[in-house]
């Protein structure tokens, strides 16, 4: 189960992301927040510390907390969201649900509570452009076993919810597997673009995703 103090954190990043508490905004202070949560002041600190860890508010002594402008969050690297790329092409964008389930760890991923599987595709122009296979720890984002999948991709949805502090990515070329070949609509063996992601916050994992890209669709730009 998610510790109480990160739950606590995770709902102030919901007011902030929602504009419920916009840039500048002050926060309640430590002893009304604890009340509203029902916890002591100490685990409210705790959060608190979290958010203004990542840059997302800055605490002052004797001037409160407020909300920091979204050009000082320290999120360590900005994680696209899928949609807004596909869009920026020109291209018109489609996304299906192809798989969801909850299982238990792995050795290298996910804690007691298991983790939550959700396969998906976002298209092209009716082209599948990415398949996205993703593992959510349950253990850090318990939330993720009751989120509807079928209209919003995780992609989207965590990048909205919660904005990780590290991210680990692999870029690679491959051949399509007999499985990835068949949802992307290629021929086995065919040149894929892939790109492996781990995600965390404050050291605490969050979920890894495989995202396979046809070759012929992918790139990467960069500019100094």
């Amino acid at each position: 189960m998610m510790k109480r103090f990160a739950a606590i954190r995770d709902e102030m990043l919901r007011r902030i992301n929602d504009g419920d508490w916009p840039v500048g905004h002050e926060l309640p202070t430590e002893p009304q927040l604890a009340a509203e949560f029902g916890v002591a002041r100490g685990t409210v600190r705790r959060a608190m510390d979290a958010l203004s860890e990542q840059g997302l508010v800055e605490r002052r002594k004797r001037a409160g907390t407020r909300v920091a402008a979204r050009q000082a969050h320290a999120s360590r690297m900005s994680i696209p969201i899928v949609r807004h790329g596909i869009e920026a092409r020109g291209d018109t964008y489609g996304y299906r649900l192809l798989d969801r389930r909850i299982s238990k760890a792995d050795t290298a991923f996910g804690g007691p509570a298991g983790m939550l599987h959700v396969e998906c595709l976002h298209l092209a122009n009716n082209v599948p452009f990415q398949l996205e296979e993703r593992q959510i720890s349950l253990d850090s984002l318990p939330e993720s076993a009751e989120a509807d999948f079928s209209q919003q991709s995780p992609n989207e949805w965590l990048v909205s919810l919660i904005p990780a502090t590290d991210v680990e990515t692999t870029l690679r070329a491959d051949g399509a597997s007999d499985h990835v070949a068949e949802r992307l609509a290629l021929s086995p063996g065919a040149p894929i673009f892939v790109l492996e992601r781990r995600t965390f916050l404050n050291g605490e994992a969050l979920t890894q995703v495989r995202m396979s890209h046809p070759a012929s669709l992918f790139s990467i730009t960069t500019r100094n």
